[in-house]
């Protein structure tokens, strides 16, 4: 069958990440096919207050209709503890963000609508690539709409955003050794309208009003344990969870009615596999985005923001590598260790939430899923204005693609052992040349003369380095043992 027509990108997917994705690259002036397949979902989701910043920086900002402030009365049951979490948490790291609720229902809608707008064509069905494109650097991807009519597209760049599926490039996917199930369930009449994480023997439950009254109730579970039957192992979550000892207050949140049979499905995290993503349409460009690309745990709150921050900045990505082909496999790079990155950071920081949950440590849940991080070492001394610094051990200049408003740009940026993205300004100041300016032994007033125009700016930049471990003091004065950059 020959191609029905010709289009510049194919978005699979109308998530968050996939409509994103496909909105900004219509704004972009791509010719852009969006296939999804229609879906109703009732979530409520933690958003991180950094969401409104990273939307506005798109020209992008949600309605009122697709979220509420998170409600002031938000428990954490965890550890033996019961804490009040506050709207605006001091400490935005800890359990996510979440200064928000959003309704999953509600914001897929949108980001599809805004899709439209900027002039996305929407086709609803299913995708698959195939062989068969009549120009070099072109691939086919067959669309089947759900009223049936198949048709084939010619296409220059494949976007994956059909979340854990990964319809198009999941097969190249680290995982974690356990497995994990989320089960939700409905319920009507509960007792508050606050929100709640909840750790029980076998898991943790999460907690959240709906706008239409009723709660959303997901528990966490091993995947092995709700092989047996959803219902069953669900009713066992929730009445572990309101009995745990310590933690009584916990039940008034899991409390009501079932009102909606239990839906199981995967929520185990996951990254993508070293390397280019696989060739979904032989010849086209791919890119996998949002949960086609990397999961995070649950626990984290953030799927939500990774998913719009992964198809707006995938859009410019893809963009900068078909407008600008010397440059492809540098922004490509760029989204691939971003994602990494991103899913890296995660994976630590909250192997580090699941060991504080002692009480039950030997239980094959929380065993699985804690992990044993160093203890922080405090940090080191601003140094002081006499203080000669060099370049830590380990640390070096590369040369990567950064984000530059609307393209992905080569730039020299800093990486070092143990970081796993990189660093590239502070405050408006470029780091490379700071840390370059080290090289011999500079104090930190003499670094920021050494790059002019930096002030005091320059002096704040020298300090986060220290602190971030990219300068060091010698010793004795003699630089540390480094690597040599390029």
């Amino acid at each position: 069958m020959r191609p029905a027509r010709s289009v510049e990108v194919v978005v699979v997917g109308a998530g968050p990440a996939g409509a994103l994705a496909a909105r900004q690259l219509a704004r972009f002036g791509v010719e852009v096919v969006l296939v999804h397949r229609a879906r109703r979902l009732q979530r409520a989701e933690s958003l991180g207050a950094s969401a409104a910043r990273l939307l506005g920086s798109y020209g992008l900002e949600l309605p009122e209709s697709v979220f509420s402030p998170r409600p002031s009365d938000h428990f954490v049951f965890w550890g033996g503890r019961e804490d009040r979490v506050a709207a605006q948490p001091e400490d935005p790291g800890r359990f996510g963000e979440g200064q928000r609720l959003v309704w999953r229902g509600a914001l897929d809608e949108w980001a599809l609508a805004e899709a439209r707008q900027a002039g996305a064509i929407v086709v609803e069905g299913s995708a698959a690539a195939v062989d068969g494109a009549a120009r070099p650097g072109a691939g086919v991807v067959r669309v089947r709409e759900s009223a049936g009519r198949e048709f084939r597209i010619e296409t220059r760049a494949v976007v994956d955003a059909s979340g854990r599926s990964g319809a198009l490039t999941g097969s190249k996917r680290i995982r974690p050794a356990f497995r994990t199930t989320a089960l939700t369930a409905y319920f009507a009449g509960s007792e508050t309208r606050g929100t709640s994480v909840v750790s029980f023997a076998d898991g943790w439950i999460w907690s959240a009003p709906l706008p239409d009254g009723r709660r959303d109730v997901t528990a966490l579970v091993d995947a092995e344990a709700a092989a047996g039957g959803a219902e069953d192992c669900f009713r066992s979550a929730s009445a572990s969870a309101s009995a745990v000892q310590g933690t009584p207050a916990a039940g008034r949140f899991l409390s009501g009615s079932q009102v909606a049979a239990v839906r199981a499905a995967d929520a185990t995290p996951y990254v993508s596999g070293a390397g280019a993503p696989a060739d979904a349409a032989a010849g086209a460009v791919t890119l996998a985005v949002g949960d086609a690309s990397s999961a995070l745990d649950p626990l984290t709150g953030l799927g939500v923001m990774k998913a719009m921050d992964s198809g707006l900045t995938g859009a410019v990505a893809l963009r900068t590598a078909l407008a600008r082909p010397e440059d492809a496999a540098l922004a490509l790079a760029f989204h691939a260790d971003k994602e990494r990155g991103l899913a890296a950071e995660s994976a630590e920081r909250i192997a580090g939430f699941y060991a504080e949950e002692r009480r039950f440590a030997d239980r094959p849940f929380w065993r699985r899923r804690a992990g044993t991080p160093p203890a922080p070492l405090p940090p080191p001394p601003p140094p002081s204005p006499a203080t000669p610094l060099y370049p830590a051990e380990g640390a070096r200049i590369e040369r990567r693609g950064v984000l530059e408003g609307d393209w992905i740009v080569p730039a020299e940026v800093l990486v070092r052992p143990g970081r796993h993205r990189p660093a590239h300004r502070v405050g408006g100041v470029p780091l490379a040349p700071l840390f370059r300016g080290a090289e011999g032994g500079a104090a930190a007033a003499e670094l920021a003369r050494r790059v002019p125009g930096t002030g005091a700016s320059g002096i704040q930049a020298v300090g986060w380095l220290v602190r971030e471990g990219f300068l060091a003091s010698g010793r004795g004065g003699q630089p540390p043992r480094r690597e040599r950059s390029g």
